[in-house]
């Protein structure tokens, strides 16, 4: 049963009359801030910006102590507004749980794109381990499909190399999401090639369905052989196959199935 936005938010007493101005040395920042990254060329642009003219949205806060406050929202507002020179910005207060305020600056964040794939599964993933929120509930928080935020979790599937070309934006969502499933050694002889040939979504799709078909065809090569050694050893096998090599591993249960085993070649 779906439960509603108000439900999940919860301890909203939001003091959202009017914006107060709020000196900027008295805002720490978010503890709960998904986005990692800032560009430096747009958020100088949006301090040109706020120069001329003004903060359009104010920025969200929640009151810490007497004159202090934490940012809930608008970390790249207040950055440029430093920038900028200002001594002040304009700020609504709302009185939330940490959880909440989580929820708040993740879907402001959202909503307005300025998250890359890696932060915002970093976000969902957040909600999860610190705030015991389950997929459906942040999907219906900030407004995407279940399918949505499972897809983006899976990325904790990805090799170290290529969650960090996608999140220094040298490869896309789009690029990455088809080699999820693939070994961590696939995926980086992968990457290489869609950095070296700049290879399409579509290319690296096809490029998987060959490889998972290639797996396929020797996962039945070699459970073939496996069952042929233990047919003939009577112990059971493990074999890999990596290139062109094979490693056949018997294991004995006993010292006397092993003795019998080598009797045989004598």
């Amino acid at each position: 049963m779906k439960r509603s936005l108000s439900s999940l938010i919860t301890d909203t007493n939001v003091r959202e009359f009017k914006a107060v101005e709020i000196d900027i040395s008295s805002i720490k920042k978010s503890e709960t801030q998904a986005r990692t990254n800032f560009d430096k060329e747009k958020l100088s642009e949006l301090s040109q910006s706020i120069i001329k003219n003004g903060i359009l949205q104010p920025l969200i806060v929640q009151e810490v102590g007497s004159g202090e406050y934490r940012l809930i929202a608008g970390e790249r507002r207040l950055r440029a507004s430093r920038e900028a020179g200002l001594k002040s910005v304009p700020c609504l207060i709302k009185d939330v749980s940490s959880r909440d305020a989580a929820v708040i600056g993740l879907v402001e964040n959202i909503q307005r794109k300025q998250l890359n794939s890696t932060e915002e599964a970093a976000g969902y993933k957040k909600l999860i381990e610190e705030y015991s929120l389950e997929t459906k509930d942040i999907a219906i928080l900030v407004g995407k499909s279940r399918s949505y935020v499972s897809n983006l979790l899976r990325l904790s599937k990805l090799s170290s190399k290529v969650y960090k070309a996608l999140q220094e934006q040298v490869v896309t969502m789009g690029q990455v999401k088809p080699m999820i499933n693939l070994e961590e050694q696939k995926q980086e002889e992968l990457l290489v090639e869609i950095l070296n040939l700049k290879l399409s979504s579509r290319q690296v799709e096809e490029r998987v369905r060959n490889i998972t078909s290639f797996n396929k065809e020797i996962s039945e090569e070699l459970l073939h052989y496996k069952k042929f050694f233990e047919d003939q050893t009577g112990s059971k096998a493990d074999i890999k196959k990596n290139n062109k090599k094979f490693k056949v591993t018997l294991n004995f249960s006993t010292e006397d199935a092993l003795r019998s085993f080598i009797n045989r070649f004598k």
